[in-house]
């Protein structure tokens, strides 16, 4: 005989917890004879009766017992395991997410979406990840990364973005007696050596092209591997350095440095968000890039996003 439809599970468990046919029926939705008919079935396939009278109720023998105490294992995984997946809860979720950020991201970025985190999802924890520009894709992809949150362009064609916001181009020079304001000519700015570190890439590129369009070179005094060498470097020597605004803000507090407007027309940085296609839909992953956009996008405004994909 073939096994009955997975369905019976609801009838065993219905009978187990009523221990009545009746009430397991109302409960089911179903009319009492197609109840009996299954537990008919059941008494069959299994070679026992797995019911039977005691008293006003029905008690279930020790093959039914067990069966009892399967169905309960199987329908808990399945609720679990399965129907959870259709929905998300913050509150309560132990999830772990996964985003990459590159050390100025770490730097100013990551304290605003722990805070967020804890707030909202107190008992998930989030991953900060490094990974060179040209394996972000296939991480994405694999799963091994939520997020990717950066000035980063186009990575592929599976791959969503969303803006979250932009960022100006400063410069930082060595502080004065007292806080100033700093004004500095083109020329001034093109005779200036600076400090470069490898984490601004795409900030120095963008400087090197400009300078290039009138008619100069990038002076690098010194180039550095770590973000935070940056500031102490500037406040110690007449050395400067091209920085984004958010960054510039935080080294003014952690060395004696001035910020100042630059004297050549750089464009705003627009950090995005990228994830893959697979998680689109994903219900914890529109949550938490929906969290990520309200957290870090600048208040310009606009509508929120946080229900949002």
């Amino acid at each position: 005989m073939e096994p009955p439809d997975l369905n019976f599970l609801y009838v065993i468990q219905a009978l187990g917890e009523e221990r009545s046919v009746s009430r397991a029926a109302d409960r089911l939705g179903l009319t009492q004879p197609a109840v009996s008919h299954a537990l008919g079935k059941l008494r069959t396939l299994f070679q026992d009766d797995l019911f039977v009278r005691a008293g006003p109720v029905m008690a279930p023998t020790p093959v039914g017992e067990r069966l009892i105490e399967g169905a309960a294992h199987v329908l808990g995984v399945v609720e679990q395991e399965i129907w959870s997946a259709r929905a998300f809860d913050a509150a309560t979720t132990t999830r772990t997410f996964s985003v990459c950020l590159s050390d100025m991201g770490v730097i100013v970025l990551l304290p605003r979406l722990l805070a967020a985190l804890r707030e909202h999802a107190p008992l998930a924890s989030l991953k900060p990840i490094q990974l060179p520009s040209l394996e972000l894709a296939s991480a994405l992809q694999d799963g091994a990364l939520d997020l990717a949150i950066g000035y980063l362009g186009k990575m592929g064609d599976n791959l969503h973005q969303q803006p979250l916001f932009r960022r100006s181009l400063v410069g930082i020079i060595r502080g004065g007696p007292t806080r100033r304001k700093v004004r500095m000519t083109l020329a001034q700015f093109i005779e200036k050596q600076h400090v470069v570190a490898g984490t601004l890439a795409l900030t120095n590129q963008l400087l090197e092209k400009e300078m290039r369009r009138h008619g100069a070179r990038l002076k690098v005094g010194v180039d550095v591997p770590y973000l935070l060498a940056v500031p102490s470097l500037v406040a110690t020597s007449d050395f400067i350095a091209a920085v984004p605004d958010e960054l510039a803000d935080l080294f003014a507090r952690l060395a004696d440095v001035d910020v100042f407007p630059l004297p050549i027309d750089l464009p705003d940085l627009t950090v995005q968000q990228f994830w893959h296609a697979r998680h689109h839909n994903d219900a914890g992953h529109r949550w938490f890039r929906a969290l990520v956009a309200t957290t870090l996008r600048h208040d310009g405004g606009g509508t929120s996003v946080y229900a949002k994909g």
